[in-house]
């Protein structure tokens, strides 16, 4: 994006609501969509900028289990993803085989956003979880605020920095563990080759939130490893 981050507001949470599992659901298959009617109402476009067909998985902050819902965006496509009032949540690449056995999925990139009882929308590009490749985020308001990367980090990391998915796949891995503790190898090349004021790279560092007073957000999602 070519305004300066200099040029917005940046947050280091802002009205942004942030959270893990704390719901299991079972048995419930979640509503695939090829793209909401974009009526001006709240929610987020995705652009896949992959060469092929790609999911795209919405989960609710309360459940890591079952995605509220998930879209197919064919290469190159944009759709749009209506959300309700007060949505807590974030979208994540995946596979229906990955993301719909009802079993977590954390590892990879995580474009976190939250609105508010003003309906403006809060959001982040989060890299704690791993990294899974870039992902863009940008107001859709008159802000010209953005966040995020679409380069690729892959290459080149320590080999401490790295952890696999169910697939197979190399990715970068989780800065943050579940115990709470630091993963100082991913945490430091993310912070080297991303940096804290356009992701996060752990809890403690930068300004990497950003608000759409309309609702509303563009993302740009670069091929992956999924």
């Amino acid at each position: 994006m070519s305004v300066p981050q200099a040029a917005f507001m940046s947050y280091v949470q802002g009205g942004l609501v942030r959270g893990n599992t704390t719901i299991t659901l079972e048995g419930h298959v979640p509503p695939t969509t090829a793209g909401d009617e974009d009526d001006g109402g709240l929610g987020v476009t995705i652009t896949n900028a992959d060469t092929t067909w790609r999911a795209f998985y919405i989960y609710y902050n309360t459940c890591d289990y079952v995605p509220y819902k998930y879209v197919w965006v064919s290469a190159g496509g944009t759709v749009f993803v209506s959300l309700p009032a007060m949505f807590e949540g974030r979208i994540t690449r995946g596979t229906d085989e990955w993301n719909l056995g009802g079993v977590p999925r954390p590892l990879g990139t995580w474009l976190e956003f939250a609105l508010d009882n003003n309906s403006w929308i809060w959001g982040d590009v989060s890299l704690i979880r791993g990294c899974d490749g870039g992902v863009l985020l940008w107001s859709l308001d008159s802000s010209g605020s953005w966040k995020g990367f679409t380069e690729d980090i892959f290459e080149g990391a320590p080999i401490e920095a790295y952890d696999v998915k169910p697939s197979g796949q190399w990715v970068i891995a989780a800065t943050e563990n579940w115990d709470g503790t630091t993963n100082w190898s991913s945490m430091i090349w993310d912070y080297k080759k991303v940096g804290p004021e356009v992701v996060y790279v752990d809890d403690a560092h930068g300004n990497p939130v950003i608000t759409s007073k309309n609702g509303r957000f563009g993302t740009y999602w670069p091929a992956g490893r999924l």
